[in-house]
């Protein structure tokens, strides 16, 4: 069997895809890092909030916009995010008393990064059920 060769529109959603990754990677712990006078728990929360309400509206309206056949809706989005952010609060917990602010900001970030590729390869690896 042949490999299939990827449309442009689906090369450029992996394009869309890949830069908003790499500007969540880093508005996610440049916001904790900049919140953390607020304290870590506080941070962490300014953080999540902030960068996935951008994130959605990134995701909904450019990444996977309706126009192009996507379905991003709130729930789904929440459902995908909350173990990473989950990740996030206990890294924080656990790590808070040990490591500097920017020490802290860069582990938060990796524990995240890794928890988000596991879960995202279970989540996308799943079959999607016809309606």
């Amino acid at each position: 069997m042949a490999a299939e060769i990827p449309s442009e529109s689906s090369r450029r959603a992996f394009v869309r895809f890949g830069l908003s990754g790499v500007v969540f990677t880093i508005l996610g712990p440049g916001l904790f890092w900049l919140a953390y006078p607020l304290g870590p728990f506080a941070a962490v929360a300014v953080a999540e909030l902030i960068a996935h309400a951008l994130r959605f509206i990134t995701f909904r309206r450019f990444v996977f916009p309706a126009k192009k056949g996507y379905r991003v809706s709130l729930a789904r989005y929440v459902v995908s995010a909350l173990p990473v952010s989950l990740a996030g609060v206990l890294a924080v917990a656990l790590l808070r008393n040990r490591l500097d602010r920017t020490m802290l900001s860069l582990s938060v970030a990796a524990i995240a990064l890794g928890v988000g590729f596991v879960w995202s390869r279970f989540v996308y690896s799943q079959p999607v059920e016809k309606r």
